[in-house]
């Protein structure tokens, strides 16, 4: 299948970059395995490349993300689960480095290990999960930037296992000031150092994070992208 759309399939042209294990795959549909988080992705142009896909799921998963409402609607009849999540997909999409806008009078640095107890004070998630002192560390490896105001940590951001740009939270006495976008688009000079393609997922009535987006310099996808949620 081709994945022309770069904004829309982002995480599937990381996943197909890194080499992930391909469970099924015609000129209209993909099944494909994230190497590092182990999720699967999978999208489908017409019904025919959608059962076929859906056919060829493992029993079980903990996360699936479709990406068109031909898989949507064929998981939900065979798993008999709905979706549980559905985003839209931001991505850079330009060639050159954004530039990092930071407010006069904060400093950025990359955190360390020493303020896990402080992220996961900030974090507000509905997952539990993504809020524990592993999941922060495996976080730390891939880099989380911080603002700050002097000694006051205000906001930070990193990268999810999955690679998607996250982890977003700014103090609430912080935010309007500029620190989210210019978070943002450090996370962005990072994603492209590492020759990744920055994207991140937006929870499609986060009205206030679509708006950061466009105003970081990236481009929403028009369309969403289900997720579900499996016990293993």
């Amino acid at each position: 299948m081709k994945l022309e759309d770069r904004i829309l399939y982002a995480d599937m042209l990381e996943c197909r970059r890194k080499k992930g294990k391909i469970y099924y795959e015609d000129s209209h549909g993909l099944l494909i395995e994230s190497p590092k988080s182990h999720m699967l992705y999978c999208a489908a142009e017409n019904e025919a490349s959608a059962k076929a896909v859906v056919a060829h799921l493992p029993s079980s998963f903990a996360i699936l993300v479709a990406h068109d409402m031909y898989t949507d609607r064929f998981i939900q009849q065979q798993y008999h689960i709905t979706c549980e999540l559905r985003c839209y997909h931001s991505a850079y999409i330009e060639k050159t480095l954004p530039q990092v806008k930071l407010p006069h009078g904060f400093t950025m640095q990359t955190l360390t290990e020493a303020y896990i107890p402080e992220i996961i004070a900030l974090y507000k998630h509905s997952m539990p999960s993504l809020a524990t002192v592993e999941y922060i560390k495996e976080c730390l490896n891939d880099d989380m930037f911080a603002v700050f105001d002097k000694e006051i940590l205000c906001g930070f951001i990193g990268v999810h296992e999955e690679e998607s740009i996250g982890l977003l939270e700014v103090k609430q006495e912080y935010q309007r000031k500029g620190i989210a976008t210019a978070l943002l688009q450090r996370a962005v000079q990072s994603q492209m150092l590492k020759g990744r393609i920055p994207y991140g997922e937006i929870v499609e009535d986060n009205i206030i994070s679509l708006q950061l987006q466009k105003k970081a310099g990236m481009k929403t996808s028009e369309k969403l992208t289900y997720w579900y949620f499996m016990e293993e």
